[in-house]
């Protein structure tokens, strides 16, 4: 019996146009290319477990490069190489998270995300009783602590110079190794985000209570740090740079914040400030 079906190939156009109405369209490819953006274990902005790549401020990425058409790359570096990449070799796209300065707003552009208050930290049973970063400067008695490649604005790297001139700085790989010279007594105080101190305990089972042993206190003259990212203007064309900087905007009206509470405990959400 003859069949009156019509040619399967006569059904495919139509078809194939149903679904294609069906299902919405992939976002606009907002980014001509992938974006290189190195990263290293910082708190839980940035939390690495061997190649894998996490933290509130990947996760904000992936979410709206995910909306907005970019695509983001996480490559593991050392900590000391991250501005050489940025600021250097050009190798990197965006440098996360990262304070504000005067030399890096000449090389490249800046969108803020949100303030983290500073303080110096010690040891509660040998107090540094210092109010301000002039007391502080004033004694060369104590001596401090801090991960070299940090930078948290002009004032905190105008103190870091002052205390390098008096001799009285030493410097370690990462804000563990930092809280691990505080506890053996080989330094009496750091300057840092408490966000960033308290969450780099979470590293090492053994220094989890350490956070019980220090104190926070604020400096006159040591106002909150910015931290937010740096768009690369070397390595980026216009077009991506711009697409970026609406990416970024997004994220500072609230994705981060989202991400940032998702990770970090209360106690410590309490030291950062959401940009309005």
């Amino acid at each position: 019996m003859p069949s009156h079906a019509p040619p399967l190939n006569r059904l495919a156009g139509p078809l194939l146009c149903a679904a294609a109405l069906a299902w919405p369209p992939p976002a606009p490819a907002a980014c001509s290319r992938a974006i290189t953006v190195p990263v290293a274990p910082t708190g839980f902005s940035v939390i690495v477990n061997g190649d894998q790549v996490t933290g509130a401020f990947p996760d904000a990425l992936r979410e709206l490069g995910a909306k907005m058409g970019c695509r983001f790359l996480f490559p593991v570096v050392p900590r000391a190489r991250l501005s050489y990449m940025f600021l250097q070799s050009g190798e990197a796209d965006l440098l996360l998270p990262a304070s504000r300065s005067a030399v890096r707003d000449r090389q490249a552009d800046y969108v803020p995300m949100m303030k983290l208050k500073m303080a110096m930290v010690s040891l509660r049973h040998k107090t540094v009783p210092a109010a301000s970063t002039a007391q502080l400067l004033a004694n060369p008695a104590w001596t401090g602590v801090a991960v070299r490649s940090y930078v948290f604005g002009d004032e905190y790297n105008a103190l870091m110079a002052a205390l390098e001139a008096q001799h009285r700085m030493s410097y370690a790989v990462g804000p563990l190794m930092v809280a691990r010279m505080l506890k053996a007594g080989r330094a009496d105080f750091t300057i840092v985000a408490p966000s960033i101190f308290l969450t780099s305990l979470y590293e090492d089972a053994s220094m989890a209570a350490f956070g019980d042993e220090v104190q926070f206190s604020p400096l006159d003259g040591l106002p909150p740090s910015e931290s937010g990212v740096y768009i690369s203007r070397r390595s980026l064309t216009p077009a991506d740079r711009a697409a970026l900087q609406q990416l970024l905007q997004q994220a500072a009206k609230g994705t981060l914040w989202k991400w940032y509470q998702h990770y970090y405990p209360s106690a410590v959400s309490a030291f950062a400030i959401r940009l309005r």
